[in-house]
């Protein structure tokens, strides 16, 4: 089943109930499983939350207003990253235009625009400024139905605006177990496309990561600054200062020549050459399915087992904090 995130502000708790009532139909069908953080649990740290369940999601549904756009987190922590994904070809983005503003021209990262692709209602005319709103969404949520019916039945995309990525290479789930050829359940064995959706998903993840941490890093001690720097499509950069001072560099990357089947990890610059690495998780089979298998025998710390996609990310985040915290002790 399609997993679906909504990505919203506050300021439209109201229209985005009315979304969800009208998706209900598609939930009932099996076409969709809805996340927002409407449903977090008492207790539950948000930012974590809201993150895992966007590095988790096939599609992100923005319900884009001008309080959508005016907000730092829904703009910089939802939006851009979405759209990062949907590059990367781990996710679709769909943007439902709420109320009147001037989305057309805001920028989504990539030299790209809102106004590229195709928002819903028809021809993004804003939920609020038809005869009801009832009828908006009934027309927005007909769309998303019919392309996740098309998806099912494995047909070709519906047309696409410039720069939109095709659904064959975005939202299908990435990570899943090996199939089984007959009722026996003996496993076949994963294809070059099952690894490279494995790789990607893994690599989405370990990135999404890295960003998240490194702000928090940021934001514990003003002595501290963090960059991070997403090279291409299959390599970010990040580094740590401590009074201005590099402390600790990493660069990450994964589909290289020599180590096509991986995620690797640098420590020597922080741009990816790809020719050289102190670490790399590659992608190997189990019983389960594929998994991220332990790296290089020198790294600073194992990983214990197979990793899951998350797993790999916080193994590659631990090993690079504890370089940092070795430089400056």
């Amino acid at each position: 089943m399609t997993t679906g995130f909504i990505s919203y502000t506050h300021a439209d708790s109201a229209l985005k109930e009315q979304l969800v009532r009208h998706l209900a139909p598609l939930q009932r069908e099996g076409l969709i499983d809805l996340w927002h953080d409407g449903m977090l649990r008492p207790g539950e740290h948000l930012d974590p939350a809201v993150q895992a369940a966007l590095a988790a999601s096939d599609v992100v549904i923005l319900l884009v207003s001008a309080d959508f756009i005016a907000s730092e987190y829904c703009y910089e922590q939802e939006m851009l990253r979405a759209f990062a994904r949907q590059r990367d070809g781990t996710s679709r983005v769909i943007p439902i235009i709420l109320r009147p503003c001037q989305w057309k021209g805001v920028p989504i990262g990539n030299g790209e625009t809102l106004s590229e692709f195709v928002a819903l209602p028809k021809d993004g005319k804003a939920v609020i400024s038809w005869s009801d709103t009832d009828t908006a969404f009934d027309d927005a949520v007909g769309a998303i139905r019919d392309m996740l019916k098309a998806d099912d039945k494995d047909s070709p995309p519906a047309p696409r605006a410039r720069g939109q990525v095709p659904r064959s290479a975005a939202a299908e789930p990435v990570s899943r177990p090996v199939r089984s050829t007959n009722l026996l359940g003996i496993a076949a064995k994963p294809t070059d496309l099952d690894r490279d959706r494995f790789l990607r998903s893994g690599f989405a993840t370990t990135a999404t990561l890295f960003e998240q941490k490194l702000a928090e890093l940021n934001a514990s001690d003003p002595r501290i600054d963090t960059d991070f720097e997403r090279i291409d499509s299959r390599s970010f950069a990040a580094s740590v200062y401590l009074d201005g001072k590099r402390v600790g560099q990493v660069s990450i990357w994964h589909g290289s020549d020599m180590w096509r089947n991986a995620l690797c990890l640098s420590y020597d610059t922080a741009t990816s050459t790809r020719n050289s690495m102190n670490d790399w998780l590659p992608a190997e089979e189990t019983p389960q399915g594929l998994a991220f298998g332990a790296g290089n025998a020198m790294s600073r710390g194992r990983a214990d087992g197979p990793l899951d996609a998350d797993g790999a990310a916080s193994y590659f985040w631990e090993n690079f904090l504890e370089q940092v915290r070795s430089r400056i002790r």
